[in-house]
């Protein structure tokens, strides 16, 4: 596991202070309403993308798109529903056309955010989990959440809660969840803190940690069972960058989970967890990257697995000079060679991954065009690491108002889901990209 840091005092309390006020760029805040994206279409597609129309709202945000072991493709987002609530909805791909939404949860209590965003899985008979954060009721500032898991057996016409963690939270969070399917469950990575965030002695407001250890989090793992329950919670990491997105892979193996590291001196670089023979590993950095930041910069990496092959990709700014990287393992993620350099030269990053049959896999991201313009990429990289030109397939803005694009295979075609104004999705043909 990586070391629990001491952080210098004073630092560590201007840094969190700015974090906590939201004015380091890309840190969550509560309820944020994405800027408007720039004019150029409605959905911003651009060719060879093919817009899809779907069934969300107007003002829809922080969205999913996931691809089931049941050979589905799902697609969740967060709509407004009158006065501060939000309903959670799912659609399923029925061949190119998203079906009517269907609802999972709704409530006015929710935290409502483009980057800690809800997501659904699919086991390989059905059933479907997904989550969504819940703020305690007691919450001080912005924080204040936990992670609630809801499980339906019956293709999502009726849901249950089965897990809950961080619920006790005050000015901390849990949250950053990823999942994995199995055959009738799920495994899922996320976010937690590293102490209780629980009112203390002298009332609310004394929290169990504050001062040079706030907001340390510690990556955890939980496994859900063919019933449903929820397994132990492990801790695989105890000190990781504390707003970074997490994701999870199935490897030839066993799990492996990626994730933003918290090392000595404040370098912020990827990092993995593997499950071997039941047990977890320590952390091993992806790449040395050295990006040596004071502060979460709301970035977290993808991963993809098949057999014993694992592709990760990520941002990192190391160097002041911001790069979107991708690298690849033949050992299940034991070891990675030297990352390729996949952007097209000014990368906002929020990677996504597909591994394909062939052993190439496609990266996408967001790339800066222009002042408050990016767009959303696809780039095919071969397993050899050979980047193929990238292409861009739909246009919005260059910040949070896009949020963090997706991306998924469904037989022949790719699809992305990105923001502009509302979730939009496209498909792109896989035989329309450069090889």
């Amino acid at each position: 596991m990586t070391p629990i840091v001491t952080r210098p005092p004073l630092l560590w309390a201007l840094v969190s202070t700015a974090l906590l006020a939201g004015a380091w760029p890309g840190l969550p805040t509560r309820a944020q309403t994405p800027a408007a994206a720039p004019q150029g279409g409605a959905s911003g597609v651009l060719a060879p993308a093919v817009e899809m129309p779907s069934p969300v709202a107007d003002r829809s945000q922080a969205y999913a798109l996931t691809a089931g072991a049941d050979g589905r493709t799902y697609l969740t987002w967060l709509e407004p529903v009158g006065g501060d609530a939000h309903a959670l909805k799912f659609s399923t791909l029925n061949g190119t056309v998203w079906a009517p939404a269907r609802e999972i949860a709704r409530g006015a209590n929710w935290f409502v955010n483009w980057a800690d965003h809800p997501a659904l899985t699919a086991s390989a008979d059905g059933t479907l989990f997904a989550h969504w954060l819940v703020h305690t009721g007691r919450a001080k500032g912005s924080y204040g959440y936990g992670v609630q898991v809801a499980r339906s057996t019956d293709g999502g016409q009726t849901w249950a809660r089965t897990f809950t963690d961080g619920i006790e939270n005050v000015a901390d969070y849990a949250g950053f969840v990823a999942f994995v399917p199995n055959a009738t469950g799920a495994d899922a990575v996320f976010l937690r803190p590293e102490k209780p965030d629980v009112p203390g002695p002298a009332g609310p407001g004394h929290e169990g940690h504050g001062g040079e250890d706030e907001h340390i989090k510690t990556v955890a793992v939980v496994s859900f069972g063919g019933d449903g329950r929820p397994g132990p919670i492990q801790t695989v990491d105890a000190d990781a960058c504390t707003c970074c997105m997490t994701d999870i892979a199935r490897a030839a193996d066993g799990l492996v989970a990626v994730f933003r590291d918290h090392q000595p001196g404040e370098i912020r670089d990827i990092a993995v967890v593997r499950q071997v023979k039941g047990r977890w590993t320590s952390a091993v950095p992806v790449a040395r990257d050295g990006w040596k930041i004071p502060g979460c910069p709301t970035n977290g990496p993808a991963i993809a697995a098949r057999g014993r092959q694992v592709v990760v990709a990520w941002f990192t700014a190391a160097g002041n000079t911001p790069r979107l990287k991708w690298a690849t393992s033949s050992d299940g993620g034991a070891t990675f060679g030297s990352p390729v350099v996949v952007d097209a030269g000014a990368p906002v990053g929020y990677p996504d991954l597909v591994l394909l049959a062939d052993g190439s896999s496609v990266v996408s991201w967001l790339e800066r065009k222009g002042e408050g313009v990016g767009d959303v990429m696809v780039r095919r990289v071969s397993a050899a690491g050979v980047a193929s030109p990238p292409v861009a397939v739909a246009r919005s803005v260059s910040g949070r108002g896009t949020g963090v694009p997706h991306l998924v295979r469904a037989g022949t075609d790719l699809l992305v889901a990105w923001r502009k104004d509302r979730v939009q999705t496209a498909r792109v043909s896989l035989a329309a990209l450069p090889r």
